[in-house]
C-alpha cells in the first residue's frame, strides 16, 4: 500500500499544505487564513481553524494523517549531549533538562526527541529534546479530529526544515541557512552539517511593508495588501517601502556577520531565502546589495523535488511530510 501523509504549518497568514505519497510531494496548496484566527503567528481559534479546514481545505488534505510543523514560540528545543539510553529511560530524564524553564510542572508538558547521532564506543547520544505544552497539543489534535484526521507528528519548525535539506540539491556536509521572509518576521535559520545550529528573528516582516503602503496611498491595510502584491502604482519602489527594505537587509547582514564572525571555520556559501517577501523584488534586491554571501530562492535546488512555489512558500510542510511519511 502507498504510504500516504499531508503535512501543515500554520503560519501568521496562511495555511500550508504538502501531500507526500511514497517520499515523493505530489500536491502542495497555500491558502489565506481568515483575519482573527492567528495572534503573534500562532493559531488561537481552533475552532475556528477546523471549520476552515473542513470547508477550505478539504480538497487539499487527502489522506487521514497529518504532520505539523510548529510555531518556534510554542516549543522549548535544546540540544543535549547524554549518556546512552533507552527510550524509556529518556522519557524519565528528558523533564530535568528543561526544568529550568518548566518549573516543576512536567506533568503540563509533553516530552520528545529527535536523535541526531550515538557514539557507541563512547556509549554517547546526541539529540534534540523538545518540551509543548500539553494542552496546546490536546488543542491541535481535537482539532484535527473534528474534521476527521489523525495528528501523528508535531515537530518544531526548524526540525522540520532540517528534514528538507537531504531532499535538497545541496552539499549536506555544509553549513546551510535559510532566510524566511515571513508576514511578522524574518528568520535566518542556520543548520552546520545538516544539523540545526541557530535561529535569528528579526522583528520586520511583509506586515511592516504593508504598513508603509497604507500610509502612502491612505488606505486600510487590506487594501494594502493588495497594491503591494500586484505592486499597483509602483508602490513597491516608494521610498517608505524603501526604509523596511533596508532596515531588514541590515539586521540580516548583522546575523550572518555574528555567525560567521563566531564560527571562523564556518562553510556557508549562501543564503537561501523563502516566505511571502520571496516575491517583492525591491527587497530580494536591497538584501543581495547588502548581504555579504550570494543570495538565492530555495526554489533553486528543487531540480529533485520540482516543486517551485512549496519550497519558496511552505518549506517546513514539505519538510515535515517528507519526514512523517518515511517513518510510516
Amino acid at each position: 500500500m502507498a504510504q500516504t501523509l499531508t503535512g501543515i504549518e500554520i503560519g501568521a497568514y496562511r495555511l500550508k499544505i504538502a501531500l507526500a505519497k511514497n517520499s515523493q510531494i505530489k500536491l502542495f496548496n497555500s491558502l489565506e487564513i481568515p483575519e482573527g484566527m492567528t495572534q503573534g503567528g500562532n493559531l488561537v481559534a481552533f475552532d475556528g481553524m477546523a471549520s476552515f479546514l473542513q470547508k477550505q481545505a478539504k480538497g487539499s488534505i487527502k489522506t487521514g494523517n497529518v504532520a505539523i510543523a510548529l510555531p518556534d514560540s510554542l516549543s522549548y528545543l535544546r540540544r543535549l549531549h547524554l549518556p546512552a539510553m533507552t527510550h524509556a529511560q529518556l522519557a524519565v530524564n528528558l523533564p530535568y533538562e528543561f526544568s529550568d524553564v518548566i518549573k516543576g510542572q512536567e506533568d503540563a508538558y509533553i516530552f520528545d526527541y529527535a536523535l541526531i547521532k550515538m557514539d557507541e564506543e563512547a556509549k554517547e547520544m546526541d539529540i534534540f529534546g523538545a518540551a509543548i505544552r500539553r494542552d496546546i497539543m490536546e488543542s491541535y489534535m481535537n482539532m484535527f479530529s473534528k474534521v476527521g484526521y489523525k495528528l501523528i507528528k508535531a515537530t518544531p519548525r526548524v526540525l522540520a526544515l532540517g528534514a528538507l535539506l537531504p531532499e535538497l540539491d545541496c552539499d549536506h556536509e555544509k553549513d546551510f541557512a535559510f532566510l524566511d521572509i515571513g508576514f511578522i518576521d524574518t528568520k535566518v535559520d542556520i543548520y552546520s552539517s545538516g544539523v540545526y545550529e541557530v535561529t535569528r528573528t528579526i522583528d520586520l516582516g511583509i506586515k511592516d511593508v504593508i504598513a508603509q503602503v497604507a500610509e502612502v496611498l491612505e488606505c486600510d491595510e487590506h487594501v494594502a495588501d493588495e497594491y503591494l502584491r500586484n505592486n499597483s502604482k509602483d508602490v513597491q519602489n516608494s521610498q517608505q517601502c524603501m526604509n523596511v527594505y533596508a532596515s531588514i537587509a541590515t539586521e540580516v547582514m548583522r546575523a550572518i556577520n555574528y555567525y560567521t564572525y563566531e564560527n571562523r571555520d564556518n562553510t556557508l556559501e549562501r543564503l537561501y531565502y523563502c516566505g511571502g517577501g520571496s516575491r517583492i523584488e525591491p527587497l530580494i534586491r536591497a538584501l543581495k546589495e547588502t548581504v555579504p554571501l550570494p543570495i538565492e530562492p530555495l526554489s533553486s535546488l528543487s531540480e529533485k523535488l520540482n516543486l517551485n512555489d512549496a519550497l519558496i512558500d511552505g518549506p517546513a510542510a514539505v519538510g515535515i511530510a517528507l519526514q512523517a511519511v518515511e517513518n510510516e
